[in-house]
This record gives C-alpha cells, sequence and structure tokens, in this order.
C-alpha cells in the first residue's frame, strides 16, 4: 500500500420531506442505506490499494426540504412539518454514519446549511431547520464515536482542513449565474474568496445547490459542485435548463495533492 491517504464524500440537497414522482421519505432512505452498501463495496472493490485511513463525510445543505420556501410548496411534500423533517432525518442519518464508522475505522462529518431550511425572510439567518438536523445529529452520531462540525460564527460558510490543504464549503444559493449559468459567478466569488484574509487561501471549494455534477479548475483551485438524490425534480430543468444530476463525488486526499482521485457516486 501506498502513503496514507482521506477519503471524502461531498453531499448536498438530500431534500427530506419533498415528494416527486419517484422520490420521497422512504426513497430517500432506501436510496441512502443503499449507497451506504455501495459505498464500502466502492472502497473493497475499486480502492482495495490505497490505504484510506479515514471518511469524511461533507453535508452542504438543502437536506431537509424545509416550509414556506415557494407558495405552492406544502403540494409537492409528503412531510410538511420541517421539524419532523429534521427528527426523522437525523435518526437515518446517524445509524448510517455508525455502520460507515464501523467499515472506514473513523469518521467525521463537516456541515453547512442551506436556503431550504430557513425559518422565514423575517427570522435570524440562523433559524434554519438544516441547522436543527445538525444540532440533533451531533448528540446522535457522537454516539456512535461520530464529530459533526458545525461553524457556530457563521453557519453558512466553513473552512475544513483536510491533510493540510484548505476546502472551502458552501452551499451555493448567494452565488448568481449569468445568462442563467452559475459557473461564471462561482468563479468569480473564488477568486474574491481566496484573495480574502477571513476566507483564504482556498485549494478546494466544494458546494451544491446546483443540483449539478461538475468539476473545473480556476488557476490552481478547484470547484467540485455535486448533485442532488432528488430525481423527476424540475428545479433545476426549469431554473438552469438542464436536468438535476443524481450523483454525488467521492475523491481522494493525500498530503500532497488535495485530490488525487475521484469518482461520481450514482444514487438513483
Amino acid at each position: 500500500m501506498g502513503s496514507p491517504e482521506t477519503a471524502v464524500l461531498v453531499t448536498s440537497d438530500w431534500h427530506y420531506g419533498k415528494q416527486t414522482a419517484s422520490y420521497g421519505p422512504q426513497t430517500f432512505r432506501s436510496r441512502f442505506e443503499s449507497l451506504g452498501e455501495r459505498l464500502i463495496q466502492f472502497r473493497d472493490r475499486h480502492l482495495g490499494g490505497k490505504h484510506l485511513d479515514k471518511l469524511i463525510v461533507l453535508i452542504l445543505g438543502d437536506v431537509c426540504d424545509g416550509g414556506g420556501i415557494y407558495p405552492t410548496q406544502p403540494h409537492h411534500q409528503e412531510i410538511t412539518d420541517p421539524q419532523e423533517q429534521a427528527w426523522q432525518l437525523s435518526g437515518v442519518t446517524s445509524a448510517w454514519l455508525g455502520k460507515q464508522r464501523e467499515a472506514w475505522g473513523e469518521v467525521e462529518v463537516f456541515a453547512v446549511p442551506g436556503n431550504h431550511g430557513r425559518a422565514g425572510k423575517h427570522a435570524h439567518e440562523n433559524t434554519n431547520f438544516d441547522v436543527v438536523f445538525y444540532r440533533y445529529l451531533q448528540g446522535q452520531a457522537k454516539e456512535h464515536g461520530v464529530s459533526v462540525n458545525l461553524n457556530t460564527a457563521d453557519y453558512f460558510l466553513q473552512k475544513a482542513q483536510i491533510r493540510g490543504h484548505h476546502y472551502l464549503l458552501y452551499h451555493g444559493d448567494r452565488i448568481y449565474g449569468t445568462s442563467g449559468i452559475p459557473w461564471y459567478g462561482v468563479q468569480n466569488r473564488l477568486l474574491r474568496w481566496n484573495t480574502s484574509d477571513s476566507l483564504g487561501p482556498i485549494d478546494v471549494l466544494c458546494m451544491g445547490h446546483f443540483h449539478a455534477l461538475a468539476h473545473w479548475r480556476v488557476n490552481r483551485v478547484q470547484v467540485l459542485a455535486t448533485g442532488t438524490m432528488v430525481t423527476d425534480d424540475q428545479w433545476a430543468l426549469t431554473t438552469l435548463g438542464f436536468d438535476s444530476a443524481n450523483q454525488w463525488w467521492l475523491f481522494g486526499v493525500s498530503d500532497k495533492h488535495p485530490i488525487t482521485w475521484q469518482y461520481g457516486l450514482d444514487l438513483a
């Protein structure tokens, strides 16, 4: 085996509570459980030659579908109470993390909220049901020996340092595109953040929100946009003009490189 590496799973946009023709809470639970089993199988079959010392799970927001985000939202939900979404999801996720810890030996979570968990336009920014979910999860995952890291000074952004490299974690909802294309806005924001005293330096930006799977470089800095668990979802198609990507990134980190290998794992 070579030098130790850390595996990182980039998740976002679970939208637990949402309902489409092919997606709902039970579908999420089934797909999430299947993903956990396949993740372990993938490690054993395809990454068996690597010395993987740890699994880090990034949760980048919109895990709860929330409530009151748009007027007709209750008509597109199986669970309309965001508190119930957060509570049910915390139990499912803590059990999932426990199984991963048994397989990997060590598991750690870094989390930021999305825009769907917001409690309302006039509520404090931290009044977000994604944050409620993370707080539930902190206590439950601790029983499985898994830590859940939150930036309590500013929940919406978090920097994670993995093997000496700098990862900026952000949902992505406050980045706006040009002509309906978000990537120029992402690149522009990244260049500004990377030169700021509070957020720079950045080696990799990990984000969700756009329900897209993408990877590109801005000089030495890399961007990973990860997909969604939701199928038959019209948001990306009607807003951006492309189908939602039902894949999440899995990548490796070595002492030398912030991304050594990567795979898009199918969710549906």
